[in-house]
């Protein structure tokens, strides 16, 4: 823990940041109580410069500006806990197996000798009472091999079953670390290695791979009118479209505040397209009521672009093309796809 948030010194900060997320209207949760705490007693000098930019530029702290910056600068570190957690449970686990065996190697070594021992009476003990001794002496080591025979299988099980434990929290954490906490869908992380493995695997299999960008059209003019908990349902409902229609390899992902992506190997232009169009006729299609009080949000739509990737071409190069799209699509009049510049925009705005 840093030495500056223990004692008075600790306090101050504390209600330094309470103040602070008052003034700025931000839920005082613990996620949120994080963020502002490092900001406060200025321990983390990115995060500060995140902040300072953001409030400078008279950004709000919605829901969703808050979870992500918990997301970029303290989920990371659940992981690195949490792997240090579990390493510090399997040295433990494996140290008491290793005991274990030590323990069952010393007795195994006695075992050996009693046997050893055993051979030689049988030759110069011949009579009744010498032969009963020496197969009670038998007997008993072997029971002793018996019991720790059964605590080493014991030990090695429930070392086992720990393992297995480990592995599932890790495996959660770093699920929850890879998924946007505001729609349940994949986050920014997931996109960028999802786009990664994919393109590895269109230039090894030399399959077709296609990205769409998908921004929601006039969306601030959503948050200024109704509020950003508004807003926040707008993005969910968008994001339960695009998974909707997507296929079961294509991961659809929040690429930052209002816009989307869908990483799709192995599918070509005009499937990727015919996806693409399904989203957005199905997000015209639905009327949105606002939860709070039931009022009609009036026509939501959304704007998309498409990429395919070519081979060679750097990841970068591939986001730059599908955005252009998709900047097309918002210029010529949003609600429409738009492929890349060889092909025209499929249709104009409504």
């Amino acid at each position: 823990m840093n030495g500056r948030l223990l004692g008075k010194e600790g306090r101050e900060f504390a209600l330094k940041a309470l103040d602070l997320m008052d003034q700025f209207g931000v839920a005082p949760t613990p996620e949120n109580y994080s963020v502002w705490v490092c900001f406060a007693s200025d321990t983390n000098p990115e995060l500060c410069e995140t902040l300072k930019n953001h409030i400078e530029s008279g950004g709000d702290f919605s829901e969703t500006v808050n979870n992500e910056l918990f997301e970029q600068y303290f989920q990371w570190k659940a992981i690195q806990d949490a792997i240090l957690e579990s390493g510090g449970v399997m040295c433990r686990e494996l140290g008491a197996v290793q005991e274990t065996l030590e323990a069952a190697e010393r007795d195994t070594a006695a075992y050996g000798k009693a046997l050893e021992g055993a051979s030689h009476e049988l030759t110069a003990t011949p009579d009744a009472p010498g032969m009963k001794k020496l197969v009670e002496s038998l007997v008993s080591a072997t029971a002793r091999m018996q019991r720790r025979s059964q605590a080493l299988e014991d030990r090695l099980q429930a070392t086992s079953n720990e393992v297995t434990q480990l592995r599932t929290n890790l495996e959660k954490v770093r699920e929850e670390a890879m998924t946007d906490a505001l729609t349940g869908i994949a986050n920014r992380k997931r996109f960028d290695e999802s786009l990664r493995r994919a393109r590895r695997d269109a230039d090894t299999k030399k399959q077709p791979l296609s990205l769409i960008l998908c921004d929601i059209d006039f969306f601030k003019r959503f948050n200024d009118t109704w509020g950003h908990q508004t807003g926040d349902q707008i993005i969910r409902f968008v994001a339960g479209c695009l998974t909707r229609h997507a296929g079961e390899n294509h991961l659809v992902a929040r690429y930052g505040g209002e816009e989307f992506g869908i990483v799709m190997p192995n599918t070509a232009p005009n499937v990727a397209e015919q996806v693409a169009e399904k989203i957005r006729k199905t997000v015209e299609s639905k009327k949105l009521l606002r939860k709070s009080t039931n009022e009609d949000l009036g026509n939501i739509t959304v704007s998309l672009g498409i990429a395919t990737y070519h081979e060679g071409e750097s990841i970068e190069e591939l986001i730059e093309r599908s955005d252009t799209n998709l900047y097309r699509s918002k210029t010529e009049g949003r609600n429409r796809t738009t492929v890349d510049n060889s092909r025209a925009p499929s249709r104009s705005a409504a």
